[in-house]
């Protein structure tokens, strides 16, 4: 007796079958990556937020809150009940919850334009979330409307107006040995004096170029100068180079105690073409900022000669 084919029906419903459970699996996979997109996306916001508030010496490497003594000093600090920073210790680990409570509130983003007049996000009708979005990759400096942070000082529970920012955070881009680095600078309100730097997203050599990114070598920045000092005196903001050099070795071999100097920071052994990448970023980056630069260095120079006008 000769074997029979399997009937037509049944390879039509093996087909079938397949087709629905590969559907099914792309689906489930789909759902994952989104679910898991999301908590990935918080993550890398929140490190961002970590990454600004150290560079504004508000928080340590070691995720403990910083303040300011009364002789100028970054203490450790922690938030109390009231939402309010106390002198606190090392071990006063921030949490999550604590840290996104500190950045949003003392963190507030502007637009700047090519005149450096600062503006509101709502002012300007541009969505926020999306301008961050859209524009990090080819970087915030080459837009109209730049965006930089306000730095705020601590608040009290009594405090109503929204107090003078004492320094401001400027969103910094470039290119290094391997890839795109993004990073913050932190300036005082004379748009002169750096405060910290970080670099939140760069993928460099370890060991090497990486070390941009390490409390060590962040820590040559403090008191810096971006605009380069003249031996006359205080530097023509309008046409003075801009910038912060990471020499080859280190500033005091390189340039001695020279006013160069006074804008530049060590190199990184094994890193020259990560540290020249450094180098070009501040310098283009900066030089969009200049309008901005030069109009709170004024308005900071005004209230320094006349401390009292607030008060009138």
């Amino acid at each position: 007796m000769s074997e029979q084919a399997p009937p037509k029906e049944s390879n039509t419903k093996t087909i079938i079958f397949m087709v629905v459970l590969s559907f099914i699996c792309a689906l489930v996979l789909s759902v994952l990556a989104s679910a898991l997109a999301e908590p990935k996306e918080i993550a890398k916001d929140l490190d961002r937020s970590k990454q600004m508030m150290i560079a504004a010496k508000v928080l340590s490497h070691q995720e403990y809150f910083l303040m300011q003594d009364s002789k100028g000093a970054y203490v450790p600090a922690k938030l109390n009940s009231s939402g309010i920073l106390e002198s606190g210790t090392t071990s006063d680990i921030a949490s999550q919850a604590q840290l996104l409570e500190v950045y949003k509130k003392r963190f507030p983003a502007l637009l700047v334009d090519d005149k450096g007049n600062q503006t509101t996000f709502e002012k300007a009708k541009i969505k926020e979330e999306e301008y961050l979005v859209e524009y990090k990759k080819t970087g915030y400096y080459k837009r109209p409307q730049k965006l930089i942070y306000a730095i705020l000082p601590p608040t009290t529970a009594e405090q109503t107006e929204q107090p003078k920012p004492m320094g401001y955070v400027i969103p910094v881009n470039g290119y290094g040995l391997w890839d795109a680095i993004y990073g913050y600078l932190a300036i005082k309100p004379d748009g002169d004096t750096v405060i910290g730097i970080s670099w939140y997203d760069q993928k460099e050599t370890p060991g090497l170029g990486a070390n941009i990114s390490e409390a060590d070598w962040q820590n040559f920045f403090p008191g810096k100068k971006i605009f380069q000092p003249v031996a006359s005196g205080q530097p023509n903001f309008q046409t003075a180079p801009l910038g912060i050099t990471v020499v080859k070795g280190k500033v005091s071999d390189v340039l001695g105690d020279s006013l160069k100097a006074q804008s530049a920071v060590d190199g990184m052994a094994g890193a020259t073409l990560t540290g020249n990448g450094v180098t070009d970023a501040y310098r283009e980056v900066l030089a969009a900022y200049r309008p901005f630069l030069i109009r709170v260095h004024e308005e900071n120079a005004k209230e320094s000669s006349n401390p009292k006008a607030e008060d009138k």
